[in-house]
């Protein structure tokens, strides 16, 4: 059994990191479709929270508003500290929203913020692709190259 096999199991990361890349143009997809082919409200704020824990800043949003047929919505958003600032002492926020959409709802001050997010996200994880392709492919030629070569057998010799 040749253990340099095991190598070839490092493309699991680059397929990690364009999974991500896609994930993320696929949120981008569902924000800006909300954004442009949703019905515009103003949602009332339930409860705004953000947690600030050593290193990590987060928070969310409870959002209660009604539709045009009378029905009452409320939902809970998550929410990063760079969209948490935008809307931190509002209580009454313009939203965009789509029932049935990937992003079914659109706060409208955070928009561009939310775009920013996507983008960053999605070139810090197209990076990484590229970074960890490469690497892969040294990774399987020096893979490749030990498989090929012809294994020592490991012999005991008894002396007495």
């Amino acid at each position: 059994m040749n253990k340099y096999k095991y190598l070839y199991l490092f493309w699991l990361l680059p397929a990690a990191f364009l999974f991500l890349t896609l994930h993320q143009g696929l949120v981008y997809y569902g924000v800006t479709d909300t954004y442009e082919n949703g019905n515009s409200y103003t949602a009332e704020v339930v409860e705004f929270e953000l947690k600030q824990i050593a290193a990590q800043t987060n928070g969310y949003i409870i959002l209660r508003f009604t539709t045009g047929d009378n029905q009452e919505i409320q939902r809970k958003l998550s929410l990063p500290v760079e969209m948490a600032g935008d809307l931190q002492d509002i209580r009454v926020v313009p939203i965009r929203y789509q029932p049935g959409a990937m992003q079914e709802i659109v706060m409208m001050p955070t928009y561009e913020t939310h775009k920013n997010l996507i983008w960053t996200n999605a070139l810090m994880a197209g990076v990484a692709l590229l970074m960890t392709f490469f690497i892969g492919l040294a990774a399987h030629r020096f893979a490749n190259k030990k498989m090929n070569e012809p294994e020592e057998e490991f012999v005991i010799e008894r002396v007495d």
